[in-house]
């Protein structure tokens, strides 16, 4: 008898294979692993019986993974020809449940092991600044200093730890510094059981978490925790331990009930314990994702998960819009279609683009914002009689808020884009007095509107009956000055300006389709990880268009 197990597993980076071809040669079983695009198979032949247990352990021992869509089993009359082709696995993989099975089994020479391959020589110490207190070498060692550590942790006693992604400082969120932190910071939740007690979550998101990559994903914060006022931010960075050493010591953490950790690499906060080992271990860059409500896998930051010859390719281009574009049409194979991809970043200029075989890659609309608040006013002042009424009435109605961001200085490297504008945007009408975190501010309002619609703001180009033209900036600002001095609430009138973007992507889509025969829209920059933003322009773009985002790849480059 002979079964195909079919997996649907969208990333190049071999780590699939690689399992199955552990599992089937642990069984010493008569077997064949084939990829076509993203679909991977394994056949097995073997009696009935031998097939079920192989079936059930392979349903026990396959771990989730952001990059594992789906499965399926049949049974086949014969074996596929042809060789076998495994690809090369460039990084250890961890969390395996084998691995955490032998872990947690006191009777496993793996019991309470800080990594997934054993070595004999190896140590754990835990220091109080330059002195040793504890150097551990077996398993009873290992417990001991966990157990100590969280003990320390519990007290909050914050503590530099190294890991394979790089040394973090970590300690108890109720620790007082917590409440200094902005963006720098991560959490930890010691357990999978605690999660929702700090966060809003959904059902598709948690399975995320406790995937094989181990990624974060950024949350909002709920009520309930709100009300202690612990956090000092509304939306927080979440993940479980994404290293083995990490995960060990949050099951002594989770016993003695801390339920969540900082994690940050900030030089400002003062600690005087630390744990090193004398292992060296290949580096792996913590991942960080975004999930659509459909399902949709947004990788936004990390590429040690990523298979080397996409990582390879990013190198041949120096412009990020342009690298972000090719690496969407390599991962989707779009070099024979007519493809447009709207690149908007946070850190990088903004570009529209189109492809054609014929055409190659060309810029479609490029983003130039003032460099000055008085020279934007300008453009509004200069535009018409009703702009310089406008502005005027801006002025009389909102004194100190003309005054504050006149007095701003714009930086001379600010990226041209909208995340930018949105910075410029969020001053002006009064969403935040920091430029830096201006953005962050409207984005936070967006985020937080609870109605469905927002009102429409002015996205346009400068010429509109262009293929190619700049943005049209002086437009969007004067409708959102008109709306605040209308009377339309901080929370709305933020919700209008990510609204309305995702309207002018759908609207850009069906332009380019009537005029340059498009047949999909790739999506790149790091502003679709923000998840309301990008669903609502899949929502707006998808009933016409289909949507490629990078699969293995960040969103950005």
């Amino acid at each position: 008898m002979i079964l195909a197990f079919e997996f649907q597993y969208i990333s190049q980076n071999g780590v699939l294979e690689n399992l199955l071809k552990n599992i089937v040669v642990l069984f010493d079983i008569k077997h064949k692993i084939t990829r076509e695009a993203s679909i991977v198979t394994l056949y097995v032949e073997e009696s009935g019986d031998m097939l079920g247990k192989f079936a059930d352990y392979l349903a026990l021992h396959l771990p989730l993974s952001i990059f594992f869509k789906s499965s399926s089993v049949n049974v086949v009359e014969t074996m596929p020809t042809g060789p076998e082709v495994i690809p090369f696995c460039p990084f250890s993989i961890e969390f395996l449940p084998r691995i955490l099975d032998a872990l947690a089994d006191k009777k496993s020479s793996m019991y309470a092991y800080p990594f997934s391959t054993k070595d004999d020589h190896t140590y754990l110490l835990l220091k109080h600044e330059e002195k040793t207190l504890i150097e551990a070498h077996s398993s009873t060692e290992f417990i001991k200093l966990y157990e100590t550590v969280a003990e320390l942790i519990a007290k909050n006693e914050s503590i530099r730890i190294k890991t394979q992604s790089g040394s973090y400082i970590f300690g108890a969120i109720e620790n007082p510094l917590v409440k200094e932190f902005k963006e720098n910071f991560e959490v930890i939740a010691t357990d999978m059981s605690v999660i929702e007690r700090m966060v809003v979550i959904r059902e598709n998101e948690l399975k995320v978490l406790a995937s094989l990559e181990r990624p974060s994903i950024r949350l909002k914060v709920n009520a309930f925790y709100a009300e202690k006022g612990i956090l000092p931010t509304e939306r927080v960075h979440l993940r479980l331990a994404d290293d083995l050493l990490i995960h060990l010591l949050c099951e002594q953490l989770f016993k003695r009930g801390v339920h969540f950790l900082f994690k940050t690499v900030s030089d400002d906060i003062p600690y005087t314990y630390s744990i090193d080992y004398n292992r060296t271990l290949p580096f792996m860059e913590p991942l960080d994702v975004s999930v659509l409500e459909n399902g949709e896998i947004l990788i936004l930051k990390g590429t040690s998960y990523a298979s080397p010859t996409l990582k390879e390719s990013l190198g041949k281009f120096k412009e990020p819009a342009h690298a972000s574009f090719a690496s969407i049409m390599q991962e989707h194979k779009l070099f024979d279609t007519h493809v447009s991809c709207f690149y908007l970043s946070r850190s990088h200029d903004d570009k529209f683009m189109h492809y054609s075989k014929e055409q190659g890659m060309v810029n479609l609309v490029n983003f130039y914002l003032p460099d000055s608040f008085e020279a934007l006013f300008d453009l509004v002042t200069q535009s018409s009689k009703s702009g310089a009424r406008l502005v005027e009435n801006y002025k009389i109605t909102y004194p100190e808020i003309y005054e504050s961001v006149i007095k701003t200085v714009i930086p001379k490297n600010l990226p041209q884009n909208i995340y930018s504008l949105w910075k410029m945007v969020s001053m002006i009408l009064g969403f935040s007095t920091e430029f830096d975190s201006a953005a962050e501010k409207l984005i936070e309002n967006a985020e937080n509107f609870g109605g469905q619609k927002g009102p429409r703001l002015d996205y346009y180009l400068i010429n509109e009956e262009a293929l190619i033209s700049d943005f049209n900036v002086m437009k969007l600002i004067r409708s959102g000055m008109s709306f605040k001095l209308a009377g339309t609430d901080d929370t709305t009138l933020s919700f209008g300006y990510m609204e309305s973007l995702a309207y002018f992507l759908s609207d850009m889509t069906d332009y380019y389709r009537e005029n340059i025969s498009n047949e999909k829209i790739a999506l790149g920059g790091s502003l679709f990880g923000y998840r309301r933003f990008s669903e609502a322009v899949c929502k707006n773009i998808k009933p016409n268009s289909p949507i490629c985002f990078n699969k293995e790849l960040p969103i950005d480059q």
